[in-house]
């Protein structure tokens, strides 16, 4: 038996092959649907849509919005602007944490932009949602008008759109997506049990 035969036949009885093919399939099947869209207009959305979801962005809101609660002396609002920061930093590193684990290297497709590090899971995927869901937990809190579940819907779709953009841009596996939502979901879970612990 060949070595290129032995190595197919191992990758196919091994424990986990079904899952693993099955994971490329739904990967290659969801680029494929996506990259149907790929166009000049679409490609300069998805760029926009990706910087809303990236690590700069979202630190930089994560410092301004607590900044401009001290500043403007909103003491009702002192421990929500403290929670921001901390939820957002914790969940950042508990991220890479998860990269340097996994150590799944980028796809290797028709990248329209350029990205370093591992691939699994997406930080923007799952930075968006615990940024963008916290703070719209924030909005349900403490808005007093019903238009805080538009913009609650808002950032909802926000935050899928930003996942998209990194499968649309070719720096992510739709699995790395899925798998950022889930334990940004997870994470966001249980930031906003211990959020209600401490701000009652």
């Amino acid at each position: 038996m060949k070595i290129q035969q032995l190595t197919v036949y191992l990758s196919e009885t091994m424990p986990g092959s079904n899952m693993l093919n099955g994971i490329r399939a739904f990967d290659d099947a969801v680029y494929e649907f996506v990259s149907g869209f790929i166009s000049d207009n679409m490609t300069r959305f998805m760029k926009i849509v990706t910087f809303l979801g990236s690590q700069w962005f979202i630190t930089s809101l994560t410092v301004l919005i607590p900044a401009l609660i001290f500043i403007l002396r909103k003491k009702k609002y002192y421990r929500p602007g403290l929670l921001i920061p901390a939820n957002i930093a914790m969940g950042a590193l508990f991220n890479l944490i998860l990269k340097l684990i996994f150590r799944r290297p980028r796809p290797e497709l028709l990248r329209l932009v350029e990205e370093s590090g591992y691939s699994f899971p997406s930080g923007h995927s799952m930075s968006s949602l615990i940024f963008y869901g916290f703070f719209a937990y924030l909005l349900v809190r403490y808005g007093k008008h019903r238009s805080k579940y538009f913009f609650v819907g808002v950032l909802g779709v926000l935050v899928v759109l930003i996942g998209l953009s990194r499968i649309y841009l070719g720096v992510h596996y739709a699995s790395d997506v899925l798998a950022g939502f889930l334990v940004g979901a997870g994470w966001l879970i249980l930031a906003i049990r211990a959020s209600d612990k401490f701000l009652n």
